[in-house]
């Protein structure tokens, strides 16, 4: 049997309650999407919504959860599950949404869904492999650092001890992620399934980023990852 999430819920239970701390994840399992045009109006089945919230009640570890999610109706569903897993249990919870940065917000130009219709999943590779127009979509470095950059400016909010940061997102959004921090192609690890996720944490002043076994240092300056060729 899946069970969606059980990945990065292991991950936080390494973390013991520890934070500040924060996940991007993708939304629980929604409806067939038959339009890409209108597919944020796509959300959860009823087994979505089951699995949402038993997600949210493995979160009680942490005094305060902070949910973000995507202008896609699915990411806003399985927000407010996952809170409704997470009630009761004394847990300060907050909610705060559309957010676009969890949304492809480096898509300059709908022409791209036309690529992403005919491509399907490969559309990612044409991506990566820079065959697509720059003036429609960034090259998924900097579009890597755009997704992040929010992110972890909210983890660097003051009187983070014990929080965490869910952000409900898509899996082109995780896919760019685990192929631009790991190196980790989908064709090698497969589509993120339901509610898989990376992990962030900041510890002694470093941040980290992990996804199941891997993890990578991380470093972001002015709203984009500090390489080796910058200057210090």
């Amino acid at each position: 049997m899946i069970v969606y999430g059980s990945d990065i819920l292991a991950s936080l239970d390494k973390m013991n309650g520890r934070g500040p701390c924060a996940i991007i994840v993708r939304h629980a399992a929604r409806h067939p999407i038959t339009d890409l045009k209108r597919s944020l109006e796509v959300g959860l089945t009823e087994e979505g919504m089951n699995d949402a919230r038993r997600f949210g009640s493995s979160l009680g570890a942490f005094s305060h959860v902070r949910f973000f999610h995507s202008p896609a109706l699915r990411c806003r569903q399985t927000a407010e599950c996952m809170i409704r897993g997470l009630g009761g249990n004394g847990v300060s919870v907050s909610l705060t949404g559309p957010e676009h940065y969890l949304c492809a917000p480096y898509m300059k130009d709908e022409s791209c869904l036309a690529i992403a219709a005919r491509s399907g999943k490969g559309f990612i590779r044409e991506w990566f492999e820079g065959r697509l127009d720059r003036d429609w979509i960034l090259p998924t470095g900097p579009a890597a650092d755009m997704v992040m950059a929010p992110i972890i400016e909210k983890l660097r909010d003051p009187d983070g001890e014990s929080r965490l940061d869910v952000h409900v997102s898509h899996a082109g959004e995780i896919s760019l992620l685990r192929e631009e921090l790991f190196g980790l192609r989908y064709e090698d690890t497969g589509w993120p399934p339901y509610m898989d996720g990376i992990l962030f944490r900041a510890d002694r002043g470093r941040l980290y980023a992990a996804y199941n076994s891997h993890e990578a240092p991380l470093s972001m300056v002015n709203e984009r990852r500090a390489r080796a060729t910058d200057n210090p």
